[in-house]
């Protein structure tokens, strides 16, 4: 659930609700919260929208995801 930590401490640190930060990626603000809860991952074509709605550069919210998958993976190896 890494992505969603980080998803929801830079959308706060912009002083942005789900709200705001759904409409400018596009997205429902149902689809943010589900990101945040760790119950979703975003497309490829949402990374990009997120990154420039909190400021960041793509690289940083890609590495978010790939982290997350990193995580996951890990957790399903361990014995």
């Amino acid at each position: 659930m890494i992505f969603g930590k980080k998803l929801l401490t830079e959308r706060k640190k912009n002083n942005l609700s789900a709200q705001q930060l759904s409409s400018a990626c596009g997205v429902s603000r149902s689809y943010i919260t589900l990101m945040e809860n760790g119950q979703r991952v975003p497309g490829q074509k949402i990374i990009p929208k997120i990154a420039k709605a909190l400021n960041l550069k793509t690289d940083i919210v890609l590495n978010w995801y790939l982290e997350d998958l990193r995580w996951k993976m890990e957790d399903r190896l361990k014995p």
